[in-house]
């Protein structure tokens, strides 16, 4: 049997909760390779053999992000990007999360982007959107994979 803190020798630091939740790792993994493959740089996820990206530091709570990256494009525009499973659609504890995510991201001139699953039990997509909507934040782009 295994006990957290050799669950923690096994992982980077700072990926845990992304390596111990299956659906939302798998999403992380496409998302990384997908990132890698189109050339985008400076790649850091919550994944074994990836660097974690950075803590952000909020007025409330620190998050660290699930994936960061840079695009390939003149401005080298960062990219943060997180995973949503439908679970997390209505979980009070997103919202500062999200909202930290988005401050962020104006702060560095990044976009923001989501992932949510596509074959989930029910459209997580315009949930989120919805939940956003409500929130008062922008995603440039909600990824259905």
């Amino acid at each position: 049997m295994e006990t957290n803190s050799e669950k923690e020798v096994q992982f980077n630091p700072g990926c845990e909760s992304v390596v111990e939740d299956a659906e939302r790792r798998r999403l992380l993994w496409l998302m990384a390779e997908y990132f890698r493959t189109i050339g985008y740089t400076d790649i850091k996820a919550r994944l074994p053999g990836f660097m974690p990206p950075p803590v952000l530091s909020g007025t409330i709570e620190d998050h660290r992000p699930d994936f960061t990256c840079r695009q390939s494009d003149s401005a080298r525009t960062p990219i943060i990007l997180e995973i949503v499973t439908p679970g997390m659609v209505d979980d009070p504890t997103a919202e500062n999360r999200w909202s930290l995510l988005a401050s962020a991201a104006k702060l560095y001139n990044a976009e923001l982007h989501f992932v949510v699953p596509k074959w989930a039990n029910g459209p997580v997509d315009p949930a989120l959107k919805r939940r956003l909507a409500r929130m008062e934040l922008t995603a440039n782009r909600v990824w259905t994979v």
